[in-house]
């Protein structure tokens, strides 16, 4: 799963373990200002990229998604198994328009990004 932090008004997406490898990155971060939005979305796996849209990284058959994909003309970063709870965080100015992520508590992540970013 992916650790999400809130620093020096960034957000800070981290990779663990073998994932960096598959995500072919450790870590995102981004100006808070960036940031657009977040939401937990448990349905994320409906809207899973197809063959064809990744650029860098893994799918593994539709149970793991990890790097750079492209849907909708839209670059897209991904670090989530089927199992695990989805955040998707809405970027703007950014090299990555959505990042979906893998987190242990959604609504508790949703709720510190909301919070950083009325800050």
């Amino acid at each position: 799963m992916a650790k999400v932090e809130i620093k020096n008004n960034q957000l800070i997406i981290s990779m663990e373990g073998a994932r960096k490898l598959w995500a072919m990155k450790s870590e995102i971060a981004t100006p808070l200002t960036n940031v657009m939005g977040a939401t937990a979305d448990p349905d994320v796996w409906e809207d899973t990229p197809k063959f064809g849209e990744k650029r860098v990284g893994v799918d593994a058959y539709g149970h793991y998604f990890a790097g750079t994909f492209v849907q909708d003309s839209n670059k897209i970063f991904y670090d989530l198994k089927r199992k695990e709870d989805a955040v998707v965080i809405t970027l703007k100015d950014e090299e990555f328009s959505r990042l979906i992520i893998g987190v242990e508590d959604p609504q508790a992540t949703v709720a510190m990004i909301e919070q950083a970013m009325n800050r």
